[in-house]
């Protein structure tokens, strides 16, 4: 019998499709498998290299040790090396051998002249001409000359020396000049500085994780040896 609506229930249902499933290339399925196998490698490695690591944990262990020992000692020399870097001086001793100039004016008077009485000796004979007015006695007249008289050598004559003269020479000079200058004061201070502070970045945030020593290693001091034994010889009876 016909609905109301003049179509009838089975008419409008189609009929549903089949489920289809997706395919996957072969090369994908290759794909996949070859990343299965790497990973079960993997995992494989990986226990195995736990197994070694429990099986060996006591030298692992002391491995890590030294490992962190050997940090803490290398930092705390670092530091070290930029610290005493930062307070070292430069001392030296520096040869001079040079001629030293010398310029100067040496006043000359009687004090200076450590003669008896301020008294030169002549050493060879001294020509003198000068004008020279004559009188005559009894009002005999004037006469007007030249007078030429010759000083003998020996002769002694007082004088009075007031003079500068003037005195240009060279002295030399040998003696050994000790140097003591602070790098901190130079122009190596700073960087010396900014040295530090990078090192001070570097290992700050590693410092308290490792053991650090009391006192820095030395690097420059060469270690003790041990003197090594002699294996005993034994005679054959």
């Amino acid at each position: 019998m016909p609905s109301a609506a003049g179509s009838t229930p089975t008419a409008d249902k189609e009929p549903r499709p089949r489920p289809r499933y997706a395919r996957i290339s072969p090369l994908y399925k290759a794909l996949i498998w070859t990343s299965f196998l790497i990973n079960a490698v993997l995992l494989i490695i990986l226990g195995v290299v736990v197994g070694v690591l429990l099986q060996h944990r006591n030298q692992v262990s002391s491995l890590a040790v030294s490992g962190q020992t050997f940090a803490a000692n290398n930092i705390a020399e670092l530091r070290d090396v930029v610290g005493d870097l930062q307070r070292a001086t430069i001392v030296y001793t520096v040869p001079l051998d040079t001629r030293l100039p010398i310029e100067l004016d040496v006043p000359i008077n009687a004090s200076t002249i450590q003669t008896p009485r301020n008294v030169v000796t002549l050493t060879e004979p001294v020509p003198l001409s000068a004008p020279a007015a004559i009188t005559f006695p009894a009002g005999g007249g004037n006469l007007n000359a030249n007078v030429n008289i010759v000083l003998p050598a020996g002769l002694q004559l007082p004088v009075d020396l007031n003079m500068d003269v003037r005195l240009v020479t060279s002295i030399p000079v040998q003696l050994d000049v000790p140097v003591n200058i602070p790098l901190a004061e130079t122009e190596l201070g700073p960087q010396f500085q900014r040295l530090g502070a990078i090192v001070d970045r570097l290992v700050g945030p590693v410092a308290p994780l490792l053991p650090m020593p009391e006192t820095p290693p030395d690097s420059s001091k060469p270690e003790a040896v041990l003197p090594r034994e002699e294996p005993a010889i034994v005679a054959d009876p």
